[in-house]
């Protein structure tokens, strides 16, 4: 018989992790619109399938006072992703939520 410990803990997150999903995409990096061509040549020029995204807001941020775009890698290929864009832009990229 589950007891109330064991409830709370299966609803609050005692769950392991999921594995990678290689058919799920996921954003690698959140970067300035100018550089997004470059950075997915070079993705795909590894072996890493990337795509961009121009991600277009009437209204600058803080974040961004310059056009932005989307960098997105499938699921198990993200940290290899952002180990790229990290070499090649001296920091680790930005991430937008949404």
């Amino acid at each position: 018989m589950p007891t109330f410990r064991s409830a709370w803990h299966w609803v609050f997150g005692k769950h392991l992790p999921k594995p990678p999903d290689p058919d799920r995409t996921v954003e690698a990096g959140w970067i300035p619109q100018w550089m997004a061509p470059m950075i997915v040549d070079e993705l795909n020029a590894q072996g890493i399938p990337a795509v961009t995204t121009d991600d277009y807001n009437l209204n600058p941020m803080m974040t961004s006072r310059e056009p932005m775009a989307r960098i997105f890698v499938t699921e198990d290929r993200k940290a290899e992703a952002r180990e790229v864009i990290t070499d090649i832009l001296g920091h680790p990229p930005a991430t937008r939520q949404i």
